[in-house]
């Protein structure tokens, strides 16, 4: 295959999977900043890509089923720029995605929620999030440029970390950071994982596809280690698997060793990094159609008001 059908497909994958046009994408390609086996750029760092991967993870639970227009994680698309990508925002989604990212304690949960480290602050007119104990950051982009993110005032039980440490780490926070670094145990399980969370916030657009059928998918996780997404009809799970493999999802990088620690069978709708995985589900159900499809869109809309 010649060099420059190669430098195509990888701009075609790069913009299929993050939306940053197909143009851009074949610069990207030309300027070997992509190729086919790795068509989206990567965290350019270990600290950016564990800011981006605990943003993935976090947004899971409280998104859960209640996305709107195929969002699967609120996001529409990304520019996958190295040290500090622009993530696009889902407009009416958008408030809640940054409250529930914004670190706090919950005396009741007996926890902490959000994202360690995480805080919100304006530069040059663009909204960014960033990691306070080190040089991580995405920027967030809107439709509104005049959109100004509603954060939630206190609550029972609720200690806002955002509000009280603005420019440092909590002790909490940084206990949250260190178990999560830890991984199963040892560091280089961490940083895998880290590597394939990161690479899931690269690509909206391939993991929106599990949304696709009606607007809506289901998130979560069972612990540090997954995400689960699962929607009820439409794309076949091993398809969305398969592009996301195509998209270099699982690529070496260098510095990351992502050999895995124990052995588990290969599965066709799940993704594996070292000890990591993205578990994809199409349950090939017919309740959504049973329970009216429109009225559980306009429900999940009503949760957004």
């Amino acid at each position: 295959m010649s060099k420059q059908s190669n430098r195509r497909r990888a701009a075609d994958m790069c913009d299929k999977a993050t939306g940053v046009g197909y143009q851009r994408s074949l610069n990207w390609a030309e300027e070997n900043r992509i190729s086919r086996l790795r068509p989206v750029p990567d965290a350019a760092s270990s600290d950016q890509r564990r800011f981006e991967a605990l943003l993935a993870h976090s947004l899971t639970e409280p998104l859960r089923d209640c996305q709107l227009d195929g969002a699967v994680l609120g996001l529409r698309g990304v520019d996958p720029c190295p040290d500090q990508p622009v993530l696009r925002l889902h407009p009416v989604m958008a408030n809640r995605m940054v409250a529930e990212l914004m670190p706090r304690f919950d005396a009741f949960f007996g926890g902490m929620r959000g994202v360690p480290g995480l805080r919100l602050t304006c530069s040059d007119g663009h909204w960014l999030l960033v990691d306070v104990g080190g040089s991580a950051s995405v920027r967030l982009a809107h439709e509104d440029p005049d959109w100004t993110p509603r954060l939630p005032g206190r609550e029972r039980g609720m200690t806002d970390i955002w509000r009280d440490a603005p420019t440092r780490l909590s002790r909490v926070e940084r206990q949250e950071i260190a178990e999560w670094g830890a991984g199963y145990g040892h560091a280089a399980s961490g940083e895998t994982r880290d590597l394939l969370f990161s690479r899931v916030l690269r690509r909206p657009c391939l993991i929106n596809v599990a949304g696709s059928a009606h607007g809506w998918a289901n998130t979560y996780n069972h612990h540090t280690e997954d995400i689960v997404i699962e929607w009820c009809c439409g794309v076949p799970a091993k398809e969305v698997a398969a592009d996301l493999r195509r998209s270099g999802i699982t690529a070496a990088a260098d510095g990351v060793d992502c050999r895995p620690s124990f052995s588990r069978d290969p599965h066709p709708e799940r993704i594996d990094l070292g000890d990591a995985a993205l578990v994809l589900r199409c349950l090939h159900a017919n309740w959504c159609k049973e329970d009216g499809v429109e009225r559980i869109a306009a429900a999940n809309r009503k949760r957004y008001r």
